[in-house]
């Protein structure tokens, strides 16, 4: 894998190191960096943690080659308290940014980038800044009607979003849909597109876990169709529900697996509505670092997001997950670049959410089921597109060579 000159990086992200998703979206990926030579500091965002679970934090994130600070996040009242936790996180990246020597700041998403972009004027030594837009922020928040549509939050995080893209020596999105839709051509020359990459070596590591799993749930004899994640306000329970419905009447013995750290009453409700046997799904949660070996005793994967403006953006982590298990997957239409990504032979597009299209959809899925090469096509594409250790990485030490070519040491 090729280096660059070893730089000194500060990746900032408004997030506590407990969400799993820090860990499968920023951690690893600044592990790579590590591993490649650069000297990386992480910056999160903690509700409360205990000197002891300080200490911990500490000592895994050095063991992996990271330096980790951690900030106190404060919640209430919503906007004072982000406006206080953006005040504190620019101060101490302008110290930072001395006292390391900082060569970049990595602002993940408009919170970061505001901290980076006041740090910027502060700091006597001004690092290049990254900004790695994660999701169209006040789109998502006024779609799911927790911001008013032109109010003070959507303006104020409109104009960070604006000039952080002005100010940013290096744009990272998600999707090649969202860099033509929010980006002139001055600012795509400085974009690099990375979308939501996995650990495919650790999900290919639960493979052999396929019959244990399933013999613990019981589930010898199903064909299993599994969901991994949260229930975002874009995210479809209600036509996952009525999928699973329609599919069971052409696929026997079909068991809905869902695997969730948020309120599982969401879908249960959903399916309560479909008259679906208690019997007939599990809601759990698991470990993420044993996500793999539940997706080994799966059969084929669902994942259905609400088209809107802002999903132009969204890079489904879920769908690396699935495909590098060898799953193919029913997915949704018009989600950032996942209809150029799947093709007919791992997975079903469902274009309308009706009985009908949904009965179509899952004898499509029946057939890919029983064709032989479908899981080595779906381990292929995961590879291709969406591995950790062959995409996400390598375009990641894309960044900091091309800040290293572009600019040398920072100002």
């Amino acid at each position: 894998m090729k280096t660059v000159e070893r730089m000194r990086i500060l990746y900032v992200c408004y997030l506590t190191l407990d969400d799993p998703l820090t860990h499968t979206q920023v951690v690893a990926y600044l592990t790579g960096l590590a591993a490649a030579g650069h000297d990386v500091h992480l910056l999160t965002f903690e509700p409360g943690l205990r000197s002891t679970r300080r200490r911990y934090w500490r000592r895994r994130m050095a063991a992996l080659g990271i330096r980790w600070h951690g900030l106190r996040y404060h919640k209430q009242p919503s906007l004072p308290a982000t406006v206080y936790d953006t005040l504190a996180g620019a101060v101490c990246i302008a110290i930072w940014s001395h006292r390391y020597r900082l060569d970049a700041v990595h602002a993940r998403s408009h919170v970061p980038a505001a901290m980076a972009l006041i740090a910027g004027r502060l700091a006597r030594r001004r690092p290049a800044f990254v900004f790695d837009i994660r999701g169209l922020m006040v789109e998502e928040y006024e779609e799911a009607g927790r911001w008013r549509p032109g109010g003070a939050p959507s303006r104020i995080t409109k104009a960070v979003e604006n000039a952080a893209i002005r100010h940013a020596d290096r744009i990272v999105i998600l999707t090649e849909h969202a860099s033509r839709k929010l980006l002139d051509a001055e600012s795509r020359s400085r974009v690099h597109v990375i979308p939501c990459c996995a650990n495919l070596e650790q999900i290919e590591a639960g493979r052999s876990e396929r019959v244990r799993v399933r013999r613990e749930l019981e589930l010898e004899d199903a064909t299993v169709m599994v969901y991994v994640g949260k229930f975002p306000s874009w995210s479809m329970p209600d036509a996952m529900a009525d999928f699973f419905s329609s599919a069971r009447q052409s696929i026997d013995r079909l068991h809905f697996l869902i695997l969730t750290q948020s309120d599982g009453e969401v879908i249960r409700r959903e399916l309560g509505r479909n008259a679906a046997d208690p019997g007939s799904y599990t809601v759990t949660s698991v470990p993420a670092d044993q996500v793999g070996t539940y997706l080994a005793a799966s059969d084929f994967a669902i994942t259905f997001i609400r088209p809107a403006p802002s999903t132009a953006c969204q890079s489904p982590t879920k769908l690396g997950e699935y495909l590098g298990a060898g799953l193919p997957v029913v997915h949704g239409a018009g989600i950032g670049d996942v209809d150029q990504l799947m093709s007919p032979g791992i997975g079903v597009r469902v274009d309308q959410h009706d009985p009908s299209s949904h009965r179509e959809a899952a004898a499509a899925i029946l057939r890919l089921l029983d064709d032989p090469a479908c899981r080595g096509r779906c381990r292929a594409a995961a590879e291709r597109y969406l591995s950790l250790k062959h995409v996400g990485v390598p375009r990641y030490l894309g960044v900091y060579e091309a800040i290293g070519g572009a600019h040398g040491r920072p100002r």
